[in-house]
C-alpha cells in the first residue's frame, strides 16, 4: 500500500537537515512519505540515508530577479501537481509566498511556518515591505494553517491582514529535542563565549566583536568563538571586519559547524551569545544552549525575549549596544563557577517548561490530520 506523501518546501537543503529532521522522522513514523523540494547543496546527499525523496528546486534566499522567481513558481506548480501530497509544509519567505501560491495553483493544501519576519520588514514603509505584505496576503488567504514562532509576529501578521486569526497558531519556536540535547557540566577554566548563527549584520555579529574587543582589555583570559555561515556578501558582515578581528586575536572563527559537532562546541562554552536585532522567530541556537545548561546573553528583541529570563538564565541587553553587551560579558566572566551553573540550571528548566519539541511535532500532526479530514 502506498504511503501518503507530505512535501516540505524550503530554500536550503542544509537547513532542512539542521532544523527539520525531527519533524521528518515523526512524519515517517506516522506513515508518511516525505519529499523535500529545495535547492541542491553540499548537504543534499544526506537525504538518501534518511529515506527522504529530494526534488531540486532553484529557490534562492535573497535573489530578486522576477524572471527567476517565475521559473521557480512554475517548477513548483509542476512538481506539486505531480507529487499530489496530502499537505505541503512551507518554511521561510519565498516558500511561504511564491511556494504557497504555487501549491494553491496545484490544488495542494498548505501549512505555513513563519519563523520570524526576517529582513523584509526591517523598514515597514519600504517598497520591499509593501510588496512582501501583498504577497503574504495573497498567499496566506487559502492556507490551511499558519504557525508562528512568537506572539508578536502572529499579532503583526493578523493586524495587517496577512493572516486570518482562526488559521493562526503560536508554537514555541521550533522546539528543542530534550532527549538529544542533554544538560552538560560547565567547563573549567577561563570564560569562553560562543556566537552561533549566520553572520548577518542584523544578527549582532558586529556588536559581538566590538564587545569582545572591549572585554579582552580587562579580561585577556576570556575567549570568543564564532560559528556560522558567511557567504561573503551583504547582508553578511564585511569579511574584512571579521578577518581583522581574527588576526587581532579578538575572536576565533570556526566557519560552519556540522550539527554533530555542535554539542561538543556547546560543551566547551561558558555562555552562548546572540545579540540579534534581526526579525527572529525563536532562535534555535538559544534553545539548544539552554537545553545543554548554558547561560545565554541576547538582545531585547522579539523571539529572543521569549527565551531569556534576565539575570535568571542569562542576560538581556539593548540591541545594537556593544557597551551593554561587554558589561554582560564581564558579569558572566566574574561569576564563580557555582553561580554560572545556577544560571545554566534555570536555562535548562526554561526549555523544559516551555519549548519541548514534542509540542511542535504534535501540532503538525494535528494540523495534517485536520487537512486530511477536510479533504475527505
Amino acid at each position: 500500500m502506498n504511503r501518503p506523501t507530505i512535501s516540505i518546501v524550503y530554500n536550503s537543503s542544509r537547513h532542512v537537515l539542521r532544523a527539520r529532521m525531527s519533524l521528518i522522522r515523526t512524519l515517517q513514523a506516522n506513515g508518511y512519505h516525505v519529499v523535500v523540494l529545495s535547492p541542491t547543496d553540499e548537504a543534499t546527499a544526506e537525504f538518501d540515508g534518511a529515506g527522504v525523496e529530494h526534488v531540486p528546486i532553484r529557490l534562492t534566499q535573497y535573489g530578486r530577479n522576477p524572471l527567476r522567481e517565475i521559473e521557480v513558481y512554475r517548477a513548483l506548480v509542476s512538481e506539486l501537481d505531480r507529487l499530489r501530497p496530502v499537505a505541503s509544509l512551507h518554511f521561510t519567505l519565498k516558500p511561504n509566498t511564491i511556494g504557497t501560491l504555487a501549491a494553491q495553483k496545484a490544488g495542494v493544501p498548505v501549512i505555513n511556518n513563519v519563523a520570524g519576519r526576517g529582513r523584509a520588514f526591517s523598514s515597514e514603509k519600504s517598497m520591499v515591505a509593501r510588496l512582501v505584505t501583498q504577497f503574504y496576503r495573497r498567499a496566506f488567504r487559502h492556507s490551511s494553517k499558519i504557525f508562528f514562532q512568537n506572539d508578536e509576529d502572529m499579532a503583526f501578521f493578523i493586524d495587517r491582514g496577512m493572516a486570518a486569526a482562526p488559521k493562526s497558531e503560536r508554537l514555541p519556536g521550533s522546539g528543542v529535542d530534550l532527549e538529544a540535547w542533554q544538560e552538560m557540566p560547565m567547563p573549567a577554566g577561563p570564560p569562553r563565549f560562543l556566537f552561533v548563527g549566520r553572520l548577518l549584520t542584523e544578527k549582532g555579529i558586529g556588536e559581538f566583536i566590538e564587545a569582545a574587543r572591549r572585554l579582552k582589555l580587562i579580561r585577556p583570559d576570556a575567549s570568543f568563538f564564532v560559528a556560522g555561515e558567511h557567504d561573503g556578501s551583504p547582508p553578511f558582515i564585511a569579511r574584512e571586519k571579521l578577518d581583522v578581528a581574527v588576526s587581532d586575536g579578538v575572536v576565533n572563527y570556526l566557519g560552519m559547524v556540522a550539527p554533530d559537532r555542535m554539542k561538543e562546541l556547546l560543551a566547551s562554552a561558558t555562555c552562548v551569545v546572540l545579540p540579534s536585532y534581526y526579525g527572529e522567530g525563536v532562535p534555535r541556537s538559544l534553545l539548544e544552549a539552554c537545553a545543554t545548561g548554558r547561560p545565554i546573553i541576547t538582545a531585547d528583541n522579539r523571539g529572543c525575549r521569549d527565551v531569556v529570563r534576565n539575570r535568571e538564565n542569562g542576560f538581556m541587553v539593548p540591541a545594537r549596544d556593544p557597551a551593554a553587551l561587554a558589561d554582560a560579558f564581564q558579569e558572566i566572566a566574574q561569576l564563580p563557577k557555582d553561580a554560572q551553573r545556577r544560571l545554566g540550571k534555570v536555562a535548562r528548566r526554561t526549555v523544559e517548561e516551555g519549548f519541548d519539541e514534542k509540542i511542535v511535532l504534535q501540532a503538525y500532526l494535528d494540523a495534517i490530520g485536520l487537512v486530511r479530514a477536510g479533504s475527505q
